[in-house]
């Protein structure tokens, strides 16, 4: 269990004596302790939502930084993060923070840091632009979140200084216990058996999350995610991403069972070469079919790298035929937490086309499949090849989800997980590269709120409104061409 302490330096004596006393309680993350000389501070920026818990100090002087700021960004993109985080305000931000009229003032102090910024950028070199860039990008998303975070800061209940240190203790020490506790004392000990696969190493130096206001309005927990790859020459780059999935591919294709042999007989270098091998028999020489492929690899590292729910299995490691209902990309398990309060069966669609509408209409067909039929989970776990794929321990863990009994009273629900790849629709020759830059992330936004009704109709047509549906967007120069040539290339080793 781990706090997290986000604060501005002149708060910085507050936070010591936040970290000397709940230190007996949790481990403490803070920029102090875990920033090595010469380390990256955009990479400890990214692990800030591992931790269980955060407590932001604010202050007048954090709601401007733009290192806390971001900070506070990074919380925002978890999906739990209301729950786990604390606030404590402090010195003068205790008279604007509470008054909405003041909160227009934090948000025009950004908007004009923003208008600064994309001003100089016109002036500099194409080789001068990156850093530039980038701070551009994380303005936009402060903009994003300051709206809903004042609001919350103002609509919570926040504890007086005076009483922090044990407030946070409180805090993190009576939370309930997860639902996954009513598993029975074996699944309690187990819980952990279905980690995930991913080695996600380098994951946010391949994609970048794109901070939007769009919303799905569904009464079940979601996600509308928007991410993009590096540019260069006013065009996504695919080379880090061709490494990061050849790295993964084996882990996406085969199961636990079948690494942990690889692992045993100590041949782990070898799981990609033969999941690269496994590929090729099965394509044939489809460039069709092996396009799609990169949608299903994408929406595994997604649903473990983003949603944190692990791999049960994808198509190619399922127990047997007709397992999955046809189009399912895989199945994976979302546990419980303070926002999804029962196990998720999260079954996965992909779709990589150039118009994001048909790129929905059909992961749609093969959802509504998914939800008619209702089969899907007894078919699994009845499957004579299920416990070989599995080790005892996982198996039984799942059939204690997906079979409860009276005693065990757990509950499972379903869920779905779509990856939605498409062409962007800019013309790189007609902007410079500081107007590319510029010009992505407006078309971006753009092409979330153009097709977010559009979404809604869909769910509703199709009766889907009480599911939970987690979607991952992201562009590509040209969705149709390049989704064959990027396998194509990673089935060469990724050259």
């Amino acid at each position: 269990m781990s706090l997290f302490i986000s604060y501005n330096r002149e708060q910085k004596d507050f936070a010591d004596k936040i970290e000397s006393s709940v230190r007996t309680v949790c481990t403490v993350l803070r920029d102090t302790n875990d920033i090595a000389p010469w380390a990256s501070i955009e990479e400890f920026m990214n692990r800030i939502r591992q931790a269980k818990y955060a407590v932001l100090l604010i202050s007048d002087e954090y709601l401007k930084s733009i290192n806390c700021m971001y900070e506070a960004c990074q919380l925002y993109k978890d999906v739990n993060w209301k729950s786990r985080t604390m606030y404590v305000v402090l010195g003068n931000a205790d008279l604007n923070i509470y008054t909405v009229a003041n909160h227009e003032r934090y948000i025009r102090f950004w908007k004009d840091k923003k208008t600064i910024l994309e001003e100089q950028i016109k002036n500099l070199p194409a080789e001068s632009i990156d850093s530039i860039t980038a701070e551009i990008k994380r303005v936009s998303e402060i903009l994003l979140m300051l709206g809903d975070l004042l609001k919350i800061i103002r609509d919570t209940n926040n504890m007086q200084p005076e009483n922090t240190i044990d407030e946070i203790i409180s805090f993190i020490t009576t939370k309930s216990v997860p639902k996954e506790a009513n598993l029975g004392e074996h699944s309690r000990a187990t819980s952990s058996v279905l980690d995930k696969t991913l080695v996600d190493a380098g994951f946010d130096g391949v994609f970048s999350e794109v901070l939007h206001s769009e919303k799905l309005g569904l009464i079940n927990p979601y996600q509308l995610r928007l991410f993009q790859l590096s540019v260069v020459d006013n065009a996504f780059s695919f080379d880090a991403l061709k490494k990061f999935l050849l790295k993964n591919i084996g882990q996406y294709i085969y199961s636990r069972e079948r690494i942990k042999k690889y692992i045993d007989d100590e041949e782990i270098m070898l799981i990609g070469l033969k999941a690269v091998e496994l590929m090729k028999e099965r394509s044939n020489g489809d460039c069709s079919w092996l396009g799609d492929e990169l949608g299903d690899l994408m929406l595994y590292v997604f649903l473990e790298g983003i949603l944190k729910a692990p791999k049960v299995f994808s198509k190619f490691d399922a127990p047997s035929d007709g397992v999955l209902t046809t189009g399912t990309s895989g199945v994976h398990l979302l546990k419980p937490d303070a926002e999804v309060p029962s196990f998720q069966m999260v079954f996965g669609k992909s779709s990589i086309v150039g118009d994001p509408k048909d790129s929905i209409d059909n992961a749609f067909v093969t959802l509504e499949a998914i939800k008619n039929d209702r089969s899907r989970e007894m078919r699994l776990v009845e499957s004579t090849a299920f416990d070989k794929e599995f080790t005892p321990e996982v198996a039984e863990y799942l059939k204690n989800i997906i079979l409860p009994s009276k005693e065990k009273r757990v509950s499972h629900d379903t869920a779905f997980g779509v990856f939605l790849g498409y062409s962007l629709g800019l013309d790189a020759d007609k902007y410079t590269s500081a107007e590319f830059a510029i010009n992505l992330e407006s078309k971006m936004k753009l092409d979330i709120k153009s097709h977010v009704s559009y979404i809604v109709d869909k769910i509703k047509a199709a009766k889907m409104e009480r599911y939970s549906f987690y979607f991952y967007f992201l562009p590509l120069n040209d969705a149709d061409g390049e989704k064959q040539s990027i396998m194509q290339s990673i089935l060469r080793g990724g050259v």
